[in-house]
């Protein structure tokens, strides 16, 4: 009885651990300050409402489905995922878009904290876009490894205090959510795509696509199907209920935060200037908890982790994202994660293909040739 009961409450430890994870993966400058459910979903007024109730299915379906495939293929690499969906040649060319890519979600997440230190603290844009960038290099050179606990433990904060600020801005101000759709109608707010069904998919798409190896990695790394169901669903789903509720705070609010470049903080400040500093503090640490996996990822797939290269190649790639930063925010936002989405919907179809509707041949890694390459088997082929 004492064993089982050891048994639940170790996979419920891991379950919880593991959707922690993957809303690690997924919270940055962009999802925790509004701007990407301003452009989203906000802006397409109620409707974008339907589109993050989408979101919280499609969140826990590919969170699992990524995590499942890491499972299978015995990987914590997207290359391999990449390369068991679209085979070697597509998925080689998907590998190194995704690589430039991850360069982009990096210049976000260091405008983002800029901007966040500047509109709340007054602190000069560059300065705050310098400070990022150094907190990001400093840890990934002198020691990531050391950080992912804390890390990991940031990540429920963050989607608790934006829940709570959230809940509370509605119930304060829920009046403003039945009149957003007449004052929508005098405010210029930038779409993300033409159409809010467009909108859902390509947003999923490109939080989902950067965060495959740490998804793979969860899959891989836990014995157990059921675990990594119930953890995908359990991340997925609070992210995407998180999402609802930051829209709905957001169009109570749409009047005073449509021309913010960071609007969630906004609301938080309306809230009490108490809350808005604590909100801004939380920002910043999902700014982080995004930002060092990205250059830690990069930098580890060309380099050993410590090595000369690893720091030289760290710094640099801290740089090149540093320049790319000192674009606007907003506008990296509404240019870079939507051409990733575009990207990430061919890999997402391609994986809706195989694991639905060719559920049957899923495929497991059986060996690695002399060259490295691994090649695979499907269950039916390997009894």
């Amino acid at each position: 009885m004492e064993n089982k009961q050891h048994n639940t409450n170790k996979w419920i430890i891991n379950c919880i651990r593991y959707a922690g994870m993957y809303v690690g993966a997924i919270i940055g400058a962009g999802y925790a300050s509004g701007q990407e459910t301003l452009q989203f979903f906000v802006s397409y007024g109620y409707v974008g409402i339907i589109g993050t109730l989408i979101a919280i299915v499609l969140f826990a379906w590919y969170g699992t489905m990524f995590m499942e495939l890491g499972h299978k293929l015995h990987t914590n690499s997207h290359k391999e995922v990449f390369t068991y969906l679209c085979g070697p040649k597509i998925g080689a060319v998907f590998d190194w878009i995704l690589v430039f890519f991850l360069f982009g979600v990096l210049s976000i997440m260091i405008a983002g904290g800029g901007a966040s230190l500047n509109q709340y603290f007054g602190i000069n844009l560059m300065v705050g876009r310098i400070i990022i960038a150094v907190l990001t290099v400093g840890t990934v050179i002198l020691g990531f490894n050391s950080s992912l606990n804390a890390l990991g433990f940031l990540s429920p904060v963050i989607v608790i205090a934006t829940l709570a600020i959230s809940i509370g801005t509605i119930c304060t101000n829920f009046g403003g959510i039945a009149d957003a759709g007449a004052r929508m109608q005098n405010l210029e707010i930038a779409k993300a795509t033409p159409f809010w069904w467009s909108s859902v998919f390509i947003y999923i798409s490109y939080c989902v696509l950067p965060a495959v190896p740490a998804l793979a990695s969860i899959g891989n790394s836990e014995k157990d199907g059921k675990v990594i169901r119930r953890s995908g669903i359990l991340g997925g789903s609070l992210l995407g209920v998180a999402i609802l509720f930051m829209v709905l705070a957001t169009l109570s609010r749409i009047v005073d935060v449509s021309a913010m470049e960071v609007p969630f903080l906004e609301v938080a400040r309306q809230m009490s200037p108490v809350i808005g500093g604590i909100f801004a503090f939380i920002l910043l640490f999902a700014v982080y908890t995004t930002s060092v996996p990205i250059l830690y990822g990069f930098s580890i797939r060309f380099a050993e982790d410590g090595t000369s290269k690893f720091k030289i190649l760290t710094l640099a790639a801290g740089c090149i994202a540093f320049a790319a930063g000192l674009v606007p925010f907003s506008k990296l936002v509404g240019t870079v994660y939507p051409l990733l989405g575009y990207l990430g919907l061919v890999i997402m179809a391609v994986g809706f293909y195989k694991t639905v509707i060719k559920r049957k041949d899923i495929k497991t890694i059986s060996e690695t040739d002399k060259e490295g390459v691994k090649t695979y088997e499907t269950d039916s082929e390997k009894k």
